[in-house]
């Protein structure tokens, strides 16, 4: 990989820090005001949840639940354990637990252990839960999930939804216009991307195969929004997929994976193991450099567990290294 320049033009890193610190430290601007809209009702795929009151002891399960609850000024009880970070926490989160410690919860479903934490709300918006998870965890408290598709909920539907279960239904709606705008800017002050195509997947150290991700899982959406586009490859596959937010692709077969841009993200371990594979060294974009690798675990989950919190903490750093990409696309 050739050594990143960062010669983007320094009004895209000026705004970028002015925008991050009014997502951070905007509070003043947003009310955060208990809601008197209680009794609700909240509905989501499995069913309509009922919430007699605003809820104060708040369980998150599945990716970055927390941050939207965070992002309305509340702290939840229990959240995701993410093992990539010392604390378990994302690093865009610390300052707003401001020194509490929450419960952190990893591996499969204990019901036993969210019982006993007695919550009166249970948000699973990105997550996986099924209909009988579901019934399991609405037995304990409220439980809402997905409008979309398990694992398919985007920064945009878990923010709408966790505004609504809080009563913050017009907050909700300016932290999504707040952060549209907050990428479409970063996108038109990289307009190297506009256009190229991309791809965007990860690999297993051991796996014979290469994961792609599709149009509807949401790391292909935000880079949408930036102005890239999924590859024909990528559009093919969804194509003879429709339900499905991601796929996997063969060793093999890895060469029809070609776009402008490939951006991919690894685990420990699996960077090296993935570009120890001749097939890999050959694609044309590792050839010309235009290959986005993310290893680090800040990288890679303010690129995959997206919110409202994380999309202005991890792209004033990624969308320079996609520009840095495109640029090297247009080489011939």
């Amino acid at each position: 990989m050739q050594k990143l320049r960062f010669t983007h033009k320094g009004s895209l890193f000026l705004y970028a820090a002015v925008v991050l610190l009014q997502f951070m430290f905007g509070g003043a601007q947003h009310s955060f005001a208990a809601s008197d809209a209680y009794p609700l009702n909240v509905p989501h795929m499995l069913g309509t949840t009922a919430l007699p009151r605003e809820p104060e002891r708040i369980v998150t399960l599945g990716w970055s639940g927390e941050d939207a609850v965070l992002a309305f000024g509340k702290k939840p009880v229990a959240m995701t354990r993410y093992g990539s970070f010392p604390s378990g926490i994302f690093p865009w989160n610390e300052a707003k637990l401001s020194g509490e410690k929450p419960v952190l919860l990893s591996g499969d479903l204990n019901f036993e252990a969210i019982a006993a934490l007695r919550p009166d709300l249970i948000l699973g918006v990105y997550s996986g839960i099924d209909q009988i998870a579901y019934k399991r965890l609405s037995a304990i408290a409220p439980t809402i999930v997905y409008r979309s598709a398990p694992w398919g909920a985007d920064w945009r539907e878990q923010t709408e939804i966790t505004g609504e279960a809080l009563g913050q239904k017009a907050e909700a709606k300016q932290r999504i216009t707040d952060t549209n705008i907050f990428l479409n800017k970063l996108g038109a002050q990289s307009p190297e991307l506009k256009g190229k195509t991309f791809v965007f997947g990860t690999y297993f150290a051991g796996g014979n195969s290469v994961v792609v991700y599709l149009p509807k899982d949401p790391r292909v959406q935000a880079l949408s929004e930036l102005g890239l586009q999924p590859s024909a490859t990528v559009k093919a596959l969804a194509h003879k997929n429709p339900e499905e937010t991601s796929v996997s692709v063969s060793l093999e077969e890895i060469g029809t994976l070609d776009a402008d841009i490939l951006i991919m993200w690894y685990g420990d371990g699996a960077r090296a193991a993935a570009e120890a594979q001749p097939l890999f060294q050959r694609l044309e974009a590792v050839k010309r450099g235009s290959y986005v690798a993310l290893d680090d675990p800040v990288s890679v989950w303010s690129t995959s567990a997206l919110s409202v919190l994380s999309i202005p903490y991890g792209f004033p750093q990624f969308v320079p290294r996609l520009a840095e990409a495109a640029r090297a696309a247009e080489i011939k």
